[in-house]
């Protein structure tokens, strides 16, 4: 049975308060149990419950689906952008635009988090930060922001990837340089400015597809500590479920 095929009520499980998911959660399963659905109370037993972190960004999905609408759309800007500067039909500027749309929509949704918790508190900045890193994640990695629009997100994730690669861009030249006018160069020298521009393109998709293996490299370390905690996570809960 796969998750869409869970009722209704397992998904609602999701926009519950986190003091209310596991009672909610077992109340389901035994109602499952009791109706002779045997498998899908299996199932339901089994949802483990959100950290902070992950609940929070459930509720956002749940309740601001423009604001988690623009910021997908602003996440893939940015990584067609990136690809497409890593491969050398981009521009640093339209990169530079895309950055700092991503950064405005995952503010925004920052911002919103903090009304989202019950009786008014306001949240650790610890896991304000974690809320920002997994949006980030999201915008970088199609698998976690599948996880974060489902609206049952189970943990927080951190950057990877792309997400991790930052490109240093040159500062877009003043309107008066731009505007300036190009005298004529001679002949041999208009060829040594080609020559210049071509080693330039070349040396500087040469060191961005270093940082671009070097990131990847960390993203696979971090993939690898990621899976071992999520193990000790697995157990860590799974003992706590059984004193729930």
């Amino acid at each position: 049975m796969a998750d869409d095929d869970l009722p209704p009520a397992a998904d609602e499980l999701y926009g519950l308060t986190l003091e209310e998911f596991v009672g909610a959660r077992n109340a389901l399963a035994k109602q499952l149990r009791a109706e002779g659905d045997a498998t899908a109370a299996k199932r339901v037993a089994a949802l483990r419950k959100p950290n902070v972190a992950a609940w929070t960004i459930n509720q956002l999905v749940r309740s601001r689906s423009g604001d988690v609408g623009e910021f997908a759309r602003t996440a893939d800007e940015l990584r067609a952008a990136q690809t497409d500067l890593l491969e050398g039909r981009g521009a640093p500027a339209r990169l530079r635009e895309a950055r700092t749309a991503e950064r405005a929509a995952v503010e925004r949704l920052v911002d919103l988090a903090r009304g989202l918790f019950p009786g008014g508190r306001e949240p650790a900045q610890a896991t304000i930060e974690r809320i920002a890193a997994t949006l980030h994640a999201a915008a970088a990695d199609e698998s976690v922001r599948n996880g974060v629009l489902s609206g049952r997100l189970l943990t927080d994730f951190e950057p990877s990837g792309f997400g991790d690669l930052q490109v240093e861009l040159p500062d877009a030249p003043p309107a008066a340089a731009r505007e300036k006018p190009v005298e004529t160069p001679e002949r041999d020298a208009e060829a040594e400015a080609r020559e210049a521009a071509e080693r330039e393109r070349r040396e500087r998709l040469a060191a961005l597809r270093e940082e671009l293996d070097a990131a990847i490299a960390e993203r696979e370390r971090a993939e690898a500590a990621l899976q071992a905690a999520r193990a000790e996570e697995a157990r860590l809960r799974s003992a706590l479920d059984e004193l729930d």
